[in-house]
C-alpha cells in the first residue's frame, strides 16, 4: 500500500490538473493528456529526489499543454495524446540534450587535431 503522503500529493495533483480544464479558453484534452504525460514521467523517474521530480512534474505538463498540440497537430489529430506525448518525453529529452552538451568536443566536431 502507499504511503498516505504519496495518496496525498497524488490527489492533489489530480484535483488540480481537473480544476484547471475546467478553467474557460483550456483545453481540457490537452491538461489531461500533458497531466498523464507528466506523471508517467515522474513515476519511472525513481531516482530522482522528491523535489526534483514535483519541478520535472510541473515543466513536463506545461511543455506537454503548450508545446504538444502545437508541434504535433499536423501528425495527431487529438489534442490529448499530443499534450501526452510531448510531455512524456519532454524533460528526458532536455536532459539528454544537456549531457550532450556537456561532453561534446567541439574542436574535434569543428576539424581541430586531436593530442
Amino acid at each position: 500500500m502507499a504511503e498516505p503522503s504519496t495518496l496525498t500529493a497524488t490527489a492533489t495533483a489530480t484535483g488540480t490538473a481537473t480544476l484547471i480544464s475546467m478553467l474557460p479558453g483550456i483545453d481540457a484534452n490537452a491538461v489531461i493528456g500533458a497531466f498523464c504525460g507528466a506523471s508517467l514521467f515522474v513515476i519511472s523517474a525513481r531516482d530522482l529526489a522528491l523535489f526534483e521530480r514535483l519541478a520535472y512534474l510541473v515543466i513536463s505538463l506545461l511543455i506537454g499543454y503548450l508545446g504538444g498540440p502545437a508541434l504535433l497537430s499536423d501528425w495527431i489529430a487529438h489534442s490529448a495524446v499530443s499534450a501526452f506525448i510531448a510531455s512524456a518525453t519532454a524533460v528526458t529529452a532536455g536532459l539528454r540534450a544537456i549531457e550532450g552538451v556537456k561532453t561534446l568536443d567541439l574542436k574535434s566536431l569543428l576539424g581541430g587535431r586531436p593530442k
